[in-house]
């Protein structure tokens, strides 16, 4: 049996990652156009972070492996017009 997301096209987003040393954050930022914000799946450990969305006729997934260890339990992510921003603090 095939399932509706079998059909779309498979895409990485596009992906910017900074860290802030004043504030010890690293801040991920994902392009998601056209993609609703219940359709989106983030899971962050200490070491990684997977992203998964899909709109009507694309499915974006990433895996990112962090250089620096985070706190994943503080971390908070915000969408807004096509924009996945992440924003976890760095392990001291």
């Amino acid at each position: 049996m095939v399932t509706f997301l079998e059909n779309l096209e498979k895409q990485e987003p596009e992906v910017c990652e900074y860290i802030d040393h004043d504030e010890n954050i690293i801040t991920i930022e994902i392009v998601l156009p056209g993609v609703r914000r219940e359709n989106i799946t983030l899971k962050v450990t200490m070491s990684s972070l997977v992203v998964s969305a899909s709109s009507s006729t694309i499915k974006y997934a990433k895996y990112l492996f962090f250089k620096h260890p985070v706190v994943p339990e503080r971390g908070r992510a915000f969408y807004e017009h096509g924009l996945l921003r992440v924003k976890i603090p760095l392990r001291a």
